[in-house]
């Protein structure tokens, strides 16, 4: 059994990984940070894509900063289609703050999108993904960078757009797309 030396005595190795398992697992902990979907929003489109912003809230109740590193997500858009990705946070979020964030998505437009959808009702939309985030302290800082803990807090959320035909358009299968009202889930 290794030992380690400690003064005259000698301690085995098991104890101080127990010792030690305790200071990892409650060191660096902090409040995670609150995320909130509030609105997704077309910002723009082409004949063959349409590109959507996601609009998230986030907060920090915890006394110290809170370095957010990624967002992985999926924005589902009924009769679109799914997009799946990552954006780089790149933000801190000061101790007793709300920040606003914007992720992007880009959705291609199926070629029979008038056959799939019915353009002049809403369609549904929902986001699901998670922030990854260091927990607040140096302890939070040594495990993350040593890849032991990196925490995700959960996010979801919910609304709808309208598809409008565009009225000097020769192809009214390619509708524009209009941003209408959302609801929220957010999970902690």
């Amino acid at each position: 059994m290794p030992m380690l030396l400690r003064g005259p005595l000698l301690i085995p190795f098991h104890r101080v990984l127990l010792l030690l398992v305790p200071i990892l697992l409650l060191g660096g902990c902090g409040s995670p940070p609150r995320v909130e979907a509030t609105a997704a929003r077309p910002v723009s489109r082409t004949e063959d894509a349409a590109e959507f912003r996601i609009d998230l809230r986030l907060s920090n109740t915890g006394e110290k900063d809170l370095p957010l590193e990624r967002f992985q997500y999926s924005l589902i858009v009924e009769g679109l289609g799914r997009f799946e990705g990552r954006w780089a946070a790149l933000r801190t979020i000061p101790p007793g703050t709300v920040i606003e964030m914007e992720i992007p998505a880009s959705i291609p437009i199926p070629a029979d999108l008038a056959q799939r959808v019915d353009l002049d009702a809403p369609v549904s939309w929902r986001i699901e993904g998670g922030v990854r985030y260091q927990a607040s302290g140096f302890l939070g800082q040594i495990l993350f960078d040593a890849g032991i803990r990196r925490p995700t807090q959960s996010f979801a959320g919910s609304g709808s757009f309208t598809l409008i035909r565009p009225a000097s358009s020769a192809n009214a299968a390619r509708p524009a797309i209009a941003s209408e009202g959302s609801s929220l889930e957010a999970s902690d």
